[in-house]
């Protein structure tokens, strides 16, 4: 399956309705594919640092170590824990990362949140934004794939 073939309502439709696969294991690459146009993402400086964090640089998370990385996988921060349940912004079930164990700075920290569907073992469909509710909080659609 080819996510970036497709188009935001059939990303909707994909992290809504896929069944919730295993907790992933390794390394992943991420792309940013869809921004979304809720409230919160639409606001010019959200749009620049969702672009300068997520579009931009090369980036992913290593399930193992439980680490975001940017531009390579031994550079890691992010740290966050992983539970199954209930999405904060869509009708479905999903795997919620928060970041409260994380030694990024409080500030940082407090407002970090995303949501990542398992679609396969080498396949993600996550959800970015930051700690709020739906409309305020989610940003983009982004996919993650197994690294080499």
């Amino acid at each position: 399956m080819t996510l970036e073939k497709l188009t935001l309502d059939e990303l909707e439709a994909l992290y809504r309705e896929a069944p919730l696969g295993p907790l992933p294991a390794g390394c992943f690459s991420g792309r940013m594919l869809h921004m979304l146009g809720t409230p919160g993402a639409r606001r010019p400086l959200v749009r620049a640092v969702d672009w300068l964090l997520f579009d931009a640089p090369r980036y992913g998370i290593d399930f193992e170590r439980r680490r975001w990385w940017f531009l390579h996988p031994r550079l890691a921060a992010g740290h966050f824990e992983v539970t199954r349940g209930r999405s904060r912004w869509r009708e479905t079930e999903t795997l919620r990362l928060t970041y409260q164990r994380s030694r990024l700075p409080r500030p940082i920290r407090a407002l970090l949140y995303d949501e990542v569907k398992p679609l396969s073992p080498s396949l993600c469909l996550g959800l970015g934004g930051i700690d709020a509710e739906r409309g305020e909080g989610d940003h983009f659609f982004f996919a993650l794939t197994t690294t080499p």
